[in-house]
């Protein structure tokens, strides 16, 4: 059996060869671990005009082994594809890997090796690993067939890139999967150096390793409350104190008025835009990439400069923007400002489009839709309808299942799914108890998850304090992120979620149904 290494390094960004590991870059672990795939004659670099040049320098003499470098300019589906089949004649199987992992594992790279000839396996992959611990392996005839299928695949190359083309015509290939003793899926583990907190995360990772085989990691990652949570990913920033204040699974309004004795709707409170883009910078600087929810609470488009906030966000390639609205107040000038600038911003570094929108419709007639909002369904639904063919693939209708409207969710599902494409079905959340219990279903896991939010979201609201959580809603201030640095803000909430880690519940965590909900 002849074996050849092929190592994508087409996105690879300068965090892989930075030398975090004990001196020893990303790049030079993968290439030391490609000189250990058993029966492996060659190792192919595929780079393009972006990769870092040091890369290059990493590739030494090794006995009995050749290196060939491939560069292109832009790797496309179809690039690589017919790039791969070419240089794999006259070997047995591809061992496909990404240059910027520095966790793949000897051993169970050659257990992989050994399925995929044990079973004639025309592609084999490893499940329930964290990403970048396990190669796929690939029979060189099978590259062919899949030349063709993604003849015309002009999509850029991603981490999926091989299985999603094996996913179009699944049942013509002989698959074969090597499952993980510990299924780690759960925790959505990326170990690549290529972003700001997967590097952190790699870095932090290798000061545990406590033995030269990085499948030790299985054993402890679940339970590093600071390998888990790195950066945030996700802020929500309320921009406007004011809303109509009805919709009714909605905590913000009685909050409100609990805090300061006015009603939403009276109030005209508005986020300085100066602030406002002094805290994107910083969101910038701190995490590097992420999404700007503008719609903590209130109405987000009330805001008199709307869209130079969007504007602000779009000017950091890593960051994006998601909006959430009823629809009720969005005007045609507004909404056509905000798709040309979705349009000539530069694509996202952070893998989701420029702008997002959710708009909030819960119901499939105006009687229901009048129970849980003001206003009238149509105007929400002709919103929706305005925002689709300006923002391709990122409009989504929403449904928040309610004991009062889950009568109509099947149709509502049906209906828009068929007309977008895309639905949004979220479960009912009573904040802890703040609003009555109507959900329809309890969704939560059997075994409880360290909470997504607080490993991942961050909330400012309009005068900049932070609640340790959303759920907090008004309360719960841990920091004000116009004045404080956002890395010692991030800091308070480090040893709550090492709490959540260690299965320690206190305060509102305690009776929270939310920590398993997930935001990008």
């Amino acid at each position: 059996m002849k074996n050849i290494v092929i190592l994508f390094a087409g996105n690879t960004k300068n965090y892989a060869v930075s030398p975090l590991f004990n001196g020893q870059s990303a790049c030079e672990a993968v290439l030391k671990w490609a000189c250990t795939v058993p029966n492996t004659d060659s190792i192919v670099l595929l780079t393009s005009d972006s990769t870092p040049e040091q890369i290059s320098k990493y590739i030494l003499p090794v006995e009995k082994l050749s290196f060939k470098h491939i560069n292109k300019q832009i790797w496309t589906t179809s690039i690589l594809l017919q790039t791969l089949a070419e240089v794999s004649k006259g070997y047995d199987a591809v061992v496909y890997a990404f240059a910027d992992a520095p966790f793949y594992d000897s051993d169970i790279t050659e257990k992989l090796l050994n399925n995929h000839v044990e079973y004639h396996a025309e592609y084999s992959f490893a499940d329930g690993y964290p990403e970048g611990m396990v190669p796929e392996v690939i029979y060189p005839g099978t590259l062919k067939m899949m030349c063709e299928l993604a003849k015309d695949n002009e999509e850029t190359v991603q981490r999926d890139t091989l299985f999603s083309v094996l996913k179009t015509d699944i049942n013509a290939y002989e698959i074969e999967t090597l499952i993980s003793p510990v299924d780690l899926r759960y925790l959505r583990l990326a170990l690549y150096c290529d972003t700001k907190r997967n590097t952190l995360q790699c870095e932090r990772i290798s000061k545990f390793m406590t033995a030269t085989k990085t499948k030790d990691i299985c054993s402890f990652v679940a339970k590093q409350s600071d390998i888990l949570r790195t950066f945030p990913a996700y802020y929500s920033i309320q921009v406007v104190s004011s809303c109509a204040g009805c919709c009714s699974y909605c905590p913000y309004p009685q909050e409100y008025k609990k805090k300061t004795g006015k009603c939403v709707y009276e109030s005209r409170e508005y986020m300085d835009t100066g602030k406002f883009k002094q805290l994107v910078k910083k969101i910038s600087d701190f995490s590097e990439d992420a999404v700007i929810c503008l719609s903590l609470w209130g109405e987000a488009e009330n805001h008199p400069d709307f869209a130079d906030l969007v504007k602000t966000v779009l000017d950091y390639e890593g960051l994006s923007v998601l909006i959430e609205t009823t629809g009720q107040n969005l005007s045609q000038p507004l909404v056509n400002r905000i798709a040309e600038l979705a349009a000539s911003c530069k694509k996202r570094t952070n893998g989701q489009k420029p702008v997002n929108w959710i708009v909030s419709l819960d119901a499939v007639d105006e009687a229901m839709y009048g129970k849980l909002h003001s206003g009238k369904l149509s105007v929400a639904v002709s919103a929706l309808e305005t925002l689709v063919p300006l923002f391709p693939g990122a409009v989504y209708p929403q449904f928040v299942r309610l004991q009062d409207n889950e009568v109509q969710l099947e149709s509502f599902y049906r209906f828009w799914k068929e007309k977008t494409g895309s639905v949004i079905i979220q479960k009912y959340d009573d904040f802890c108890g703040k609003l009555p219990q109507r959900k329809v279903a309890d969704l939560t896991p059997v075994c409880r998850n360290p909470c997504w939010h607080l490993r991942r979201d961050l909330s400012v609201l309009i005068d900049g304090s932070v609640p340790f959580c959303r759920e907090a809603v008004l309360d719960g201030i841990i920091g004000n992120a116009f004045d404080d640095p956002l890395e010692s803000i991030w800091e308070k909430n480090e040893a709550l979620f090492a709490e959540h880690v260690n299965n320690v519940y206190r305060g509102i965590c305690e009776n929270c149904d939310e920590y398993y909900t997930f935001n990008f």
